[in-house]
């Protein structure tokens, strides 16, 4: 019984008559144990009832003494059976999980799948056929006519077509997309992926494949087409807007500064003349300010980006140039400039002016009156450094994050004249990148407002720009 216990053998002898334990008694311990292990009994003398007896209760063979040169042979044919019932066993339990497999994929996927038989015509279903196309799978007729009626009018000779066409070519997949019917009269989009059996000769035998509702995908792609169509249609306005802006509001908008400009600088006129004049230069040079920065603020919505030209350039001067205007239009604030360094690189100067005039402003804008501005200039071994400083009421955390986005603007209300469309920063940033440069802000309570700027010494498109 240790030994049974054990397990450790390949087969089992057994006499019939053992003292103390009858061969039946023996060979119901083994298989209780050990039911595959072939179990032989060698015995004086059985009758052929109790032989027929020991075999139905699952003895392997038996051999009587007297004819023991039958024992070797038994002994190899009862291994020999062993082993291909253990085979049997391996094979039948690989099967088996496999077949688990299979259907614990089936239901992984929600795909119906379907198993064609070319030369029968038959078709079988999973039954996660009711799930994907909400029929029953009771319903389903046992060959290709059941599917084929469901299948959407316009698409059913395309789908045939197709099918037709890859079982002849030789091909080993096929795949197509259609509508197909559902139970309740709608129609849903599906995929349908198979692949094709061939015997020895190339001939299709077999198709195995499955189909999945890709109604959801195709809503979407469809809701992406749409929105792709009216993104392009956004476009092809703003590249209108841009054309009526350029065209049609400059031109005007042109000569009503350069009359203005000639008004105000005549002498003699009548006190409210000269008044009437200036507010109407201020106003137009409001608007072509704002005309300017809807332009690029289109352009670089675009992605076309705002595009610079460099030409050899004092940045030290430029400031200077930029800042004197700024004292003309603001006599009543102070504008500190402090400058070091080398100046001089490849920068597109107007922009850079559009740049900086649009950092002075804003600082003016957020500041006390009472406070100066402060713009710094200084040159490095590879790239110039701008910062403009104002003191006042730091910029708000939760709009920090997004101070350079399009239609951002500080709390302070600004007066009338001084109002803007929010797009100053936006183009700051713009064309600091267009420049190939970055910009930072840094604003708390104590230490005030401070944007920099760094730019390369050549742009872009610049000589020696990488």
């Amino acid at each position: 019984m240790r030994a049974l216990e054990q397990g450790r053998f390949d087969l089992v002898l057994s006499d019939y008559n053992v003292p103390g334990f009858d061969g039946i008694s023996a060979l119901e311990a083994v298989r209780s144990r050990h039911p595959d292990t072939p179990f032989l009994f060698v015995s004086g003398a059985l009758g052929e009832d109790l032989a027929i007896e020991l075999l139905k209760r699952g003895a392997t063979d038996y051999v009587l003494k007297d004819r023991l040169e039958r024992l070797a042979p038994s002994v190899r044919r009862a291994l020999r059976e062993a082993e291909g019932h253990r085979a049997r066993k391996r094979t039948e339990e690989a099967l088996r999980k496999s077949e688990e497999r299979y259907q614990l994929v089936i239901r992984a996927t929600f795909d119906a799948v379907w198993d064609w038989d070319l030369e029968t015509d038959r078709v079988e279903w999973s039954e996660a056929i009711g799930q994907v196309l909400g029929h029953d799978l009771r319903e389903a007729g046992p060959d290709l006519s059941w599917w084929l009626q469901y299948i959407h009018a316009e698409d059913l000779p395309r789908v045939m077509s197709s099918l037709q066409h890859r079982r002849d070519t030789g091909a080993e997949r096929w795949r197509d997309e259609f509508r197909f019917q559902r139970k309740d009269g709608g129609y849903s989009y599906v995929v349908v992926q198979g692949i094709l059996v061939r015997n020895t000769k190339g001939k299709a035998t077999r198709m195995v494949g499955a189909i999945q509702d890709i109604s959801e995908l195709r809503r979407a792609e469809e809701e992406r087409e749409r929105l792709l169509r009216e993104a392009q249609q956004r476009v092809e306005f703003e590249q209108q807007l841009i054309g009526i802006v350029s065209h049609d509001l400059r031109n005007p908008l042109g000569s009503i500064l350069a009359g203005a400009s000639m008004l105000v600088q005549r002498e003699g006129l009548e006190p409210w003349v000269a008044k009437t004049a200036a507010r109407i230069l201020t106003s137009a040079s409001r608007a072509n300010r704002m005309i300017r920065d809807l332009l690029d603020f289109t352009q670089s919505r675009m992605g076309s980006g705002i595009p610079v030209r460099p030409t050899p350039l004092d940045f030290h001067a430029l400031t200077l140039q930029v800042v004197e205007e700024t004292r003309a239009a603001h006599a009543e604030r102070d504008i500190d400039v402090l400058q070091s360094g080398e100046g001089a690189g490849h920068w597109d100067a107007d922009r850079l002016a559009q740049l900086l005039s649009n950092l002075l402003s804003n600082a003016l804008k957020y500041s006390p009156a009472s406070t100066p501005v402060r713009v710094e200039t200084h040159g490095e071994a590879e790239r110039v450094v701008l910062r403009v400083h104002n003191q006042g009421e730091p910029i708000g955390p939760e709009l920090l994050p997004r101070i350079f986005e399009p239609l951002q603007r500080g709390k302070r209300k600004a007066a009338h004249s001084d109002r803007s469309i929010g797009l100053g920063l936006y183009i700051v940033r713009q064309l600091v990148r267009a420049h190939g440069g970055r910009v930072e802000v840094r604003s708390t309570g104590e230490e005030g407002t401070t944007f920099t700027v760094e730019l390369p010494r050549t742009a872009p498109g610049g000589p020696g720009a990488e």
